[in-house]
């Protein structure tokens, strides 16, 4: 009977040791510049702190990604352990007019938030894919812990069941220190 017990002991450890390693899924690199002028790769440009990137395919999206920025750090004002990154996704523009649509963008955004404010104009295809993208104009949120791993992902507007899920989940990782 013991060693029935052991067996059963590690076959549940087993199979906890490897949910919990596909919930927490690395994420790929994602290169962009910020409108404060830098290059930015994320997840290392974030790394050690948690992280949460809004990503935003279409003109449309510009409305919920700037709504749940806001919220985010309306919420969790002065978090040095919290980046919030927004993440216009512009690969689909054309070149002829992709300047004149950043340099609309770039009058928009405060000073203090460019910095996190990072455009992407390559791998539109693998982004989609990585944030499982189904409807145009919604924005697709990443959560990401202090080492760069996803936590959870979520899309759409910042309904209020949605976005309380996700301010649990930073709450419980900005109150672990590592």
């Amino acid at each position: 009977m013991k060693g029935t017990r052991k067996v059963a002991a590690l076959a549940f450890l087993l199979a906890a040791a490897l949910a919990v390693a596909q919930s927490h899924s690395a994420m790929p690199p994602i290169e962009g510049q910020s409108l404060a002028g830098r290059k930015v790769v994320l997840p290392d440009a974030a790394a050690g702190n948690i992280a949460v990137l809004i990503f935003g395919f279409t003109r449309a999206s510009k409305t919920p990604t700037s709504d749940w920025a806001k919220k985010l750090r309306a919420d969790f004002p002065s978090q040095s352990a919290l980046d919030i990154y927004e993440i216009p996704v512009l690969e689909d523009v054309p070149r002829l007019i992709r300047g004149m649509v950043i340099s609309g963008i770039r009058k928009g955004v405060p000073e203090n938030e460019r910095l996190h404010f990072v455009i992407v104009v390559q791998s539109e295809a693998e982004l989609k894919k990585f944030v499982g993208y189904k409807e145009p104009d919604d924005a697709y949120l990443v959560l990401l812990d202090r080492n760069g791993n996803v936590v959870k992902q979520l899309h759409g507007r910042p309904a209020s069941d949605s976005y309380e899920r996700l301010k649990q989940a930073l709450g419980s990782l900005l109150k672990r220190k590592s």
